[in-house]
């Protein structure tokens, strides 16, 4: 038992002699004392002599400054601190590493032979943007000391010089305490163009000095709308994202994307380019393939004379639905002149031997040839020479660039050479804008050859004959001008305009199709509002799939004095340190 008590003294005795040398390693800082010169375009000269007092083995300081503030409207507002020295009491030179995080500016001072002992550090740093400028007034609001050290501060005192035209009108105040205090423990006073405060007892720790001077317009030189601009720009970092956009989107757009001259203007065509079906019109319109252009594709067989298409209405106890029943009207091995995309659509329509098949049957189950009549279109138009840079390779090179612009700023953000997110609706604006201007790009990315390009024109003068197109003209071409180029019409997407410009014209009805009200007083403007209604209820089956599939269809604000006064630890400046 007294082995054990022994043992246990002992043991207490040497935590005591390892934590006594601990217990008296400590430091505080005797005095801080800044002193400002103002130049006329309001930037600020700061030298800061910070008197240090050390007891045990120190190696030096952190003196962190606050460089990142909140602006106006949720931007961020930067301060451009250039730091010109870092010297002793005798004017040497101090070793110091600069970093930057988070929102401080960090300098890691090393401070020779700290060890029980006071040493004073000074560090004199350029402020660009440290004045602060509004309608009435100018103001210089500047946390002196910080509120993030965590020793007290014995003294701690300040002086500001402006220009010699200031003298008799500048007024000043100082706050003292931690963050937020509205303590008055410091004189301030006006003598000329300087401004003098001095704080009465010591600063507990994280309580710090805050000065506020006013200064009259006309004093200082106010920065114009090009500093400023470049002043938020380099405060707010994410505004480079649709800048960056532009620059990458806009070359690659010039040199891969851009469709040549075709050396003619659109002007009316009195019928589509030879070779071109109406889902490949359709296709070259905007580049893209829409529903239109696959369900034009079944009038277009139906008036070349493979299908008649029937209309019929299903009567049931209470309610009917509308149908229509295709009849193949070609065999097989008489199917030609068929592009691939068609024969796709009647091989996936006419199943096994059946030669009639209604629209209704095709549920759930013509879906699955959708992504093959798609790329078979995008197909014929690539061997038509068409395409310079076709659809799915602009979509690749636009995909690419987008993945390599946020790579880009996702590298910059985390190795934390910028901080794209230091203001949140900035950057969420700056984005959107940068999403708009890719989308912009992508659109028109893809690239027809200069045959593609006369074409993509033909297309357009067609278009505007279809939509333009007048009776008398009309009584002078063909009597099946009507139904030949309706398929056209309906991937254009302007059959309700050629419709109206055969009223009173055509009066038969065409023999590929069959519908209740059509056997007398044809009106081809009922047709074209059949045919868009037919035209809707084939896409919505063509694209019904059953529901466990996964496969898709394929389709400024006031400063101190004009705020209430200030607080400690407000304005510009300020942060703190720590020995290490």
């Amino acid at each position: 038992m007294k082995r054990r008590r022994a043992a246990a003294l002992l043991l207490l005795a040497t935590v005591l002699a390892l934590a006594a040398p601990a217990a008296a390693k400590s430091w505080r800082i005797s005095n801080f004392q800044d002193t400002i010169t103002l130049n006329p375009d309001g930037s600020a000269l700061v030298n800061e002599t910070i008197t240090l007092n050390f007891v045990g083995e120190w190696h030096g300081i952190h003196r962190t400054i606050p460089i990142e503030y909140p602006g106006a409207d949720g931007t961020d507002y930067k301060l451009f601190v250039d730091v010109t020295s870092i010297t002793d009491e005798n004017g040497a030179k101090l070793k110091y590493d600069s970093s930057t995080s988070g929102a401080y500016r960090d300098l890691k001072i090393y401070i020779p032979n700290a060890v029980d002992a006071m040493r004073t550090v000074e560090i004199a740093y350029r402020v660009r943007n440290g004045t602060r400028f509004f309608d009435g007034y100018d103001e210089f609001y500047w946390n002196v000391t910080g509120n993030d050290w965590p020793v007290p501060i014995d003294h701690a005192s300040a002086s500001v010089h402006l220009p010699a035209a200031a003298g008799g009108s500048l007024r000043a105040q100082a706050v003292t305490g931690v963050y937020g205090s509205t303590e008055r423990d410091a004189t301030a006073k006006v003598e000329g163009a300087n401004a003098e405060f001095e704080t009465n007892n010591p600063l507990p720790m994280r309580g710090g000095l805050t000065i506020d001077v006013y200064i009259p317009k006309g004093i200082l030189k106010e920065p114009g709308w090009l500093t400023k601009m470049f002043w938020f720009i380099g405060g707010n970092a994410a505004v480079f994202l649709p800048l960056v956009t532009l620059a990458v989107m806009l070359p690659l757009w010039w040199y891969k994307g851009r469709d040549p001259d075709p050396g003619m203007s659109v002007a009316p065509m009195y019928e589509p380019p030879a070779g071109i079906s109406p889902a490949e019109a359709g296709t070259l319109l905007d580049d893209r393939i829409h529903p239109r252009d696959i369900t034009s594709t079944i009038v277009d067989l139906a008036v070349r004379g493979f299908l008649k298409i029937e209309e019929v209405d299903d009567k049931g106890l209470v309610f009917h639905h509308k149908d229509y029943i295709f009849h193949l009207l070609q065999k097989r091995q008489d199917w030609r002149g068929l592009a691939p995309h068609e024969r796709v659509m009647l091989e996936n329509i006419f199943v096994g031997d059946e030669p009639d098949m209604r629209l209704s049957s095709l549920k759930n189950r013509f879906y699955t040839a959708i992504p093959v009549v798609r790329t078979d279109i995008m197909s014929a138009l690539k061997q038509k020479g068409i395409y310079a840079l076709d659809p799915e390779s602009a979509n690749g090179y636009s995909a690419g660039a987008a993945f390599g612009i946020l790579l880009l700023f996702g590298i910059v953000q985390y190795m934390r050479w910028a901080d794209f997110l230091s203001s949140v609706p900035v950057f969420v604006v700056c984005l959107l804008i940068a999403g708009v201007i890719w989308w912009l790009f992508a659109r028109v990315m893809t690239a027809k050859t200069l045959k593609g390009s006369r074409i993509h024109t033909g297309v357009l003068g067609f278009q505007e004959f279809m939509n333009r197109v007048d009776g008398e003209r009309l009584k002078t071409m063909p009597p099946d001008t009507f139904e030949k180029f309706l398929p056209y019409a309906m991937a254009l997407g302007v059959e309700h305009h050629w419709a109206q410009a055969f009223a009173g014209i055509v009066k038969d009805p065409p023999s590929w199709y069959v519908g209740p009200g059509y056997g007398y007083a044809f009106n081809p403007i009922f047709f074209s509002s059949s045919m868009h209604g037919m035209a809707t209820d084939m896409h919505q089956v063509f694209v019904s799939a059953p529901r466990a599939s996964s496969t898709g269809s394929g389709f400024g604000g006031g400063g101190g004095f004009g705020g209430g006064g200030g607080f400690s630890g407000g304005g510009f400046g300020g942060g703190g340190g720590g020995a290490f």
